[in-house]
């Protein structure tokens, strides 16, 4: 009789374990409203006034906060991912008309939807549906679509017209993050391009910096505003305004904020 030998790995086993438990305890963190939606402020190059910000999702579990690397990668995998998305994009829209009842200072906040979303039938009808539930203007609330999933999803062309015409403001984030194709740029209906940190980080080198100054223009003179993301330096402040870049994000100005942390801001 042959024998089969079995190695035992102890990480794989954790992992498998922990997956488990994340997928048994989704439903109830939803109902729960565990996953809680943050934001990272976005700030003007000109007079770095706030102008919007990135709604950002935290899973508050009783042992603490679970990071998203550990949970968006497994629900994107199961399909997971759709609901949250859905979660999420609701959450945003509750917030912004609470605030707007308020009285409140609005700026434009974007959402992300995962690529494993975009292959769902009906998504656009979906979010216009839950837009117009909340009875908020499509200007306050925006959708981000990463540079991968227009070139994984064959039918993106269709998608991002659709969107529009729902009356949502598009922004291709990532972009430069891997493959990226300038040419998609003029078929794909985007607002906004999003320049991902590690084009940023080219800052610094002349080589770089030619870079993101014809990639600027070019997303200008094709009629997207262009917001850099992952700014973490004065130099990069600097340079970004020097290309006049329409806005930024990161870590130079602000992390992601916790909802009560946000709301301070906008009323300041």
């Amino acid at each position: 009789m042959d024998r089969i030998l079995a190695f035992y790995d102890e990480v794989d086993a954790e992992q498998v374990i922990l997956n488990r438990r994340m997928e048994d305890a989704f439903d109830e963190a939803l109902r729960s409203r565990q996953f809680e939606v943050w934001y990272q402020p976005k700030y003007s190059v000109d007079g770095f006034s706030l102008v919007g910000a990135e709604a950002l999702i935290r899973w508050r579990t009783p042992e603490g906060y679970l990071s998203p690397g550990k949970f968006i990668p497994l629900f994107e995998k199961n399909g997971m991912i759709s609901k949250l998305d859905e979660y999420v994009f609701a959450e945003v829209c509750r917030q912004q008309k609470q605030w707007e009842a308020e009285g409140r200072k609005l700026v434009p906040v974007s959402v992300n939807i995962s690529r494993a979303s975009l292959y769902y039938e009906n998504i656009v009808e979906k979010y216009q549906n839950i837009l117009k539930e909340y009875q908020l203007n499509p200007e306050y609330i925006q959708l981000e679509i990463t540079e991968s999933a227009t070139i994984d999803n064959s039918n993106i062309s269709h998608l991002s017209s659709d969107f529009h015409d729902a009356g949502f403001w598009l922004l291709l984030d990532d972009f430069g993050n891997g493959y990226s194709s300038l040419a998609a740029l003029n078929v794909m209906h985007f607002d906004t391009l999003k320049l991902d940190k590690s084009l940023i980080d080219y800052i610094g080198d002349k080589n770089g910096e030619t870079l993101l100054y014809h990639v600027t223009k070019l997303a200008q003179n094709l009629g997207l505003l262009v917001t850099a993301e992952g700014v973490e330096t004065k130099e990069q402040v600097t340079f970004l305004q020097e290309v006049e870049c329409n806005d930024i994000q990161g870590y130079y100005f602000s992390k992601p904020l916790p909802l009560r942390d946000y709301e301070k801001l906008l009323s300041a």
